[in-house]
């Protein structure tokens, strides 16, 4: 202790081996916890990676616009200060983050080679760093507690690229995992949690170029107090969880309108008329879902399509949540032919929006808000408003361009899982007890 507390004597003390969950209302001034209320113990936690987050008499508020806290935060200071140690030509590093060191080795490696044009520079291992640690505030939240899946490209977009859901070998101190039952293996998985900056950069020296998480959090909500935290020892365990219980119903809009300059069995490759059409859907479906009053956000996918998300309270299964989504994709499709398929067979997508409602199962992914994508140009999938759809194209965010947006403009989802709605009350449905 800086200053030893007052105490009651005899007084026996004990080495920090475990390290506990709590909730509580606020910090009192004297650097106490208000109303704490015990969680779970965190065994996936190191006792001596765990630091009290400086916060000062209260976070402060989003400002009008979706503006994030300030940038004299703790977090805005740590990220500063890894920017000026990448500012230096090493082309090896030893980063210090916080307490935390990250060793960092070929940062002068492409990830992203040079486009035709003046306006798409090549971008290193050393520049994609810098964008997770300018980034890293607007997009922790997102990753926060969600299994990851990563999408590893170590020698950049043109050499080899793997998707790694588990981690086997040894990690680092600061790095966060859970344990998770696999109900295809019948065994046991770690799952990584991208929870802190280091981790965000860890990540990227091991080339994790895109960064996929799951829909639901290892973390209790209010509205599910009361589930399980045990992910691991079966699958009705898994089952009955809290990471059965989404915080989203998501519809991912991949428009199969094709410019023509595919290689034959190709994907369709973004073009202006696909997106355009893709963009048109979203609208649709989210005036469908108002007339259900529920409200749902929007961000790019960063390659052709859109990810619609419905924040909701975590009342309801991913086979519900997957059910609910069928069916409003179905009633959007007869209400749109021409325009929107679900179906599965490539050869009758061709020309329509496929509205691709199975992302509402357990264990499935989608690119998290902020994440690049691994092709050509460096685009970021983007979270948006929906005016900002309108005119929205997906290369105008990119690695490049996305920063200096959200120092201006903050994160557009900043309060997403604040704006949680009620499916039962949607649906005028009683929960079964």
């Amino acid at each position: 202790f800086a200053e030893p507390p007052p105490l009651h004597r005899p007084t026996v003390w004990l080495k920090p081996k475990l390290v506990a969950e709590v909730s509580f209302s606020d910090w009192t001034p004297g650097g106490a916890l208000r109303a704490p209320v015990f969680v779970r113990l965190r065994d996936d936690i190191a006792p001596r990676s765990v630091r009290k987050r400086a916060r000062g008499a209260g976070a402060a508020a989003p400002v009008a616009g979706g503006k994030d806290p300030d940038d004299g935060d703790a977090e805005a200071a740590a990220a500063e200060a890894v920017l000026e140690q990448l500012k230096g030509p090493a082309n090896r590093l030893d980063l210090t983050v916080g307490d935390a060191r990250v060793r960092l080795t070929n940062l002068d490696r492409v990830y992203w080679p040079a486009g035709p044009g003046k306006d798409q520079p090549a971008v290193t291992k050393r520049d994609f760093l810098r964008y997770l640690a300018r980034v890293a505030r607007f997009m922790l939240p997102h990753l926060a507690d969600r299994p990851l899946t990563m999408i590893r490209m170590p020698e950049g977009i043109d050499g080899e690229r793997f998707f790694q859901k588990h981690w086997s070998q040894e990690l680092p101190e600061f790095v966060e995992s859970i344990t998770v039952f696999s109900e295809h293996k019948d065994e046991q998985h770690r799952y990584l949690l991208a929870n802190n900056l280091p981790t965000l950069l860890w990540l990227g020296q091991v080339g994790t170029l895109e960064f996929h998480v799951w829909h639901s959090r290892a973390q209790l909500a209010p509205e599910a107090a009361g589930r399980p935290t045990d992910y691991a020892s079966s699958l009705a365990a898994l089952e009955a969880s809290i990471l059965n219980y989404p915080d989203y119903l998501v519809f991912d809009i991949d428009p199969y309108i094709y410019s023509g300059k595919e290689a034959p069995g190709a994907e369709p490759e973004l073009n202006k008329r696909g997106f355009a059409v893709g963009k048109r859907v979203a609208f649709w479906l989210r005036e469908l879902l108002k007339e259900m009053s529920l409200e749902a956000v929007v961000k790019t996918s960063g390659k052709t399509g859109l990810h619609v998300f419905v924040p909701i309270e975590r009342t309801v299964t991913f086979d519900e949540a997957r059910h609910i989504c069928e069916t409003v994709g179905r009633h959007l499709m007869r209400a749109h032919p021409k325009d929107i398929t679900l179906d599965w067979a490539i050869e009758k997508r061709t020309g329509k929006i496929f509205i691709d409602y199975n992302m509402n199962v357990r264990g499935k992914t989608l690119n998290v808000a902020y994440s690049p994508r691994g092709v050509p140009g460096a685009p970021v999938s983007m979270p948006l408003t929906w005016e900002e759809l309108e005119a929205a194209e997906p290369m105008d965010f990119t690695i490049d361009s996305v920063p200096p947006r959200l120092e201006k403009r903050g994160d557009r989802w900043h309060d997403v899982l604040q704006r949680k709605q009620s499916l039962m009350k949607a649906f005028g449905l009683k929960r079964e007890k």
